[in-house]
């Protein structure tokens, strides 16, 4: 959501004036490799901002330690001791390898963090000047079905040395998450966060029902498709339509189909909207790869958050 759109929805709530004690403060920044926008209401100025910036410091935390773009992230670790040796990991990593552990099952492997294979024979992760062949991408799809993620309490292991895990379904979903449980911590009931389009908000804007979010038109760059208002709620939406590698007349997006080894093309972009973010996040990546709404699960996340 720009600011502008923003300003369009709330009017002059969106001007830094107190209104029932809560003062608007609005921060643009980057993190997680992609822009984020927060918007929270505070008693003051100055307790909006230092709310503000440990948000975005508990982003980049998780970031650190979830990312496959630092070789000294956690992740990374384990990846490299793929095959070998076991890991004794904090709680980001062992939350996150239980909770997408529980999505793959529960979306019968449409959701998958052992995808990593399948990214690097496409060029996503390791640039590549053709398309991936036959064999290589019957190998890539041996790995993803074959991968095992072995977790008791803090320690993890990936038995396979062909086992490697990419949270880029599921990583800024987390995040988000506990982006706003330090916003609460701090006193905020009403914020709103967007790391690029994967959104949740506490509350609402004062006297309006939820914060209001447009659902981007897949057809129409800059159009929007729909509009949801949410409140204590968050959205993901998923698409093969942005990050892309081309190969001559072949366009590949990065949402991969674990089954077929090819990115998914049962829809165009799918949303879903739950209580947690990182369900948000992994279950609208389901849905783009199998073409159908998990919607027991998504009803199951709607319930508990």
């Amino acid at each position: 959501m720009k600011r502008r759109e923003f300003l369009g929805v709330l009017g002059s709530a969106a001007l830094p004036f107190r209104i029932r004690d809560d003062v608007f403060v609005e921060r643009w920044s980057w993190a997680m490799g992609q822009a984020v926008h927060l918007m929270v209401y505070a008693e003051s100025e100055q307790a909006g901002l230092d709310a503000c910036a440990a948000a975005l410091a508990e982003l980049r935390r998780v970031e650190a330690r979830l990312t496959l773009f630092d070789d000294a992230s956690d992740l990374c670790e384990l990846n490299r001791r793929a095959g070998t040796r076991a890991m004794h990991v904090d709680r980001d990593l062992a939350a996150v390898l239980a909770l997408a552990e529980g999505f793959r099952r529960a979306t019968g492997g449409a959701f998958n963090v052992a995808v990593e294979p399948l990214m690097r024979a496409w060029g996503f992760h390791r640039p590549r000047t053709t398309p991936p062949s036959a064999s290589e991408l019957a190998e890539a799809r041996a790995a993803v079905a074959t991968a095992v993620v072995w977790l008791a309490g803090d320690v993890a292991r990936l038995p396979s040395a062909h086992t490697q895990l990419d949270f880029g379904s599921i990583g800024v979903g987390y995040g988000i998450d506990r982006a706003l449980a330090v916003l609460r911590v701090r006193g905020i009931r009403r914020a709103f966060l967007d790391v690029s389009g994967d959104v949740a908000a506490s509350g609402a804007p004062p006297g309006e029902a939820g914060w209001l979010v447009g659902i981007p038109d897949p057809d129409r760059a800059g159009a929007t498709r729909a509009t949801v208002r949410l409140r204590d709620a968050a959205l993901a939406t998923a698409a093969n339509t942005v990050s892309l590698v081309r190969y001559g007349s072949l366009v590949a997006g990065h949402v991969m189909d674990p089954a077929t080894g090819w990115p998914a093309r049962a829809l165009t972009q799918a949303s879903v909207v739950t209580r947690a973010a990182v369900a948000a996040d992994a279950l609208s990546t389901a849905m783009l790869v199998s073409g159908r709404a998990p919607v027991d699960v998504i009803r199951s996340y709607a319930v508990r958050g």
